[in-house]
């Protein structure tokens, strides 16, 4: 029905903007494929050349649109802004949003609170410039899978990071996050084997460190956090607790969310799979984001 949907909206752009349709791909009338911009650099200073920077998937000729700012996961060690695009970029671009996809500095390079300022100061550049790739800074959604999922919602529950560099919380509409276990890190929280050696590797053991990494601590009402969206693994036992006990904490603070278990997937095929024909998170997804775009 994605699909379906997905192909007609795209074939009745192409009649009103001149585009053509070639093995289901959208291609503008010159024969280039939707515009992508790699590897701006979003520090003005400092940082890494190649971590601290961005790519934006748009299309030439439009304005205003909102925009989704993707956060890899990988452990806080490892993944990359081109492979954690993937399908989302080319869908969500052809659904109407600008699609800017991030890298930040890994660990054991840089330590907590790095990873989260990096993704602020990326946030930040998306503010200040987006306009410039067709998108509308003041409908920003942050997405993350796994550690990324970790870090869009701490960046959307403590206010300080994006306070920090400039970025208003109003300007956040939503945030997705796809598959977590790490939204409250103290020790007791519930969590399995692999995320617990991830998280003290990234992050250590001092519990002082690991509450103040924890998005779940900062939900409070009156702090402009956005709608949150929140999807776990069916199967996965820690994220499904770790995704209802952040829901029940947003809730209480009268922020609006969403919690959709992911049947039939695992962790690596829920975010592989967003922006594909037939796939449920990404009709879910688009239903949010239409909702508070």
């Amino acid at each position: 029905m994605n699909g379906l949907r997905s192909a007609t909206r795209v074939w009745l752009a192409c009649l009103l903007l001149g585009i053509t349709l070639i093995s289901g791909k959208a291609f503008c009338a010159n024969g280039t494929s939707p515009k992508i911009v790699r590897n701006i650099s979003y520090m003005a200073q400092g940082g890494d050349p190649k971590l601290n920077a961005l790519d934006i998937y748009t299309e030439a000729g439009t304005s205003n649109r909102p925009v989704i700012v993707f956060i890899h996961g990988g452990g806080w060690r490892n993944g990359d802004k081109v492979m954690g695009a993937g399908d989302k970029a080319t869908d969500f671009t052809q659904e109407g949003y600008v699609f800017v996809s991030i890298n930040y500095r890994l660990s054991p390079a840089v330590t907590h609170p790095v990873f989260a300022q990096d993704c602020a100061q990326a946030v930040a550049w998306v503010y200040g410039h987006i306009a410039g790739y067709g998108g509308d800074p003041k409908r920003i959604f942050l997405m993350g899978h796994s550690a990324g999922a970790h870090l869009a919602a701490l960046i959307s529950t403590d206010t300080h990071y994006l306070a920090d560099v400039g970025v208003p919380m109003k300007a956040l509409r939503g945030c997705i996050l796809l598959d977590s276990a790490a939204y409250d890190m103290r020790p007791g929280a519930p969590n399995d084997l692999i995320p617990k050696v991830l998280i003290r590797k990234a992050f250590g053991s001092d519990p002082a460190v690991l509450k103040s990494a924890s998005p779940l601590v900062y939900v409070a009402a009156g702090h402009d956090i956005p709608p949150f969206l929140i999807f776990y693994v069916a199967t996965r036992d820690t994220s499904r607790q770790q995704s209802e006990t952040m829901a029940r904490a947003l809730t209480a603070a009268h922020v609006p969310v969403e919690v959709k278990p992911a049947y039939d997937k695992s962790h690596r095929t829920l975010n592989v799979g967003l922006g594909t024909d037939g796939d449920i998170p990404t009709e879910q997804t688009l239903e949010f984001l239409a909702k508070y775009k």
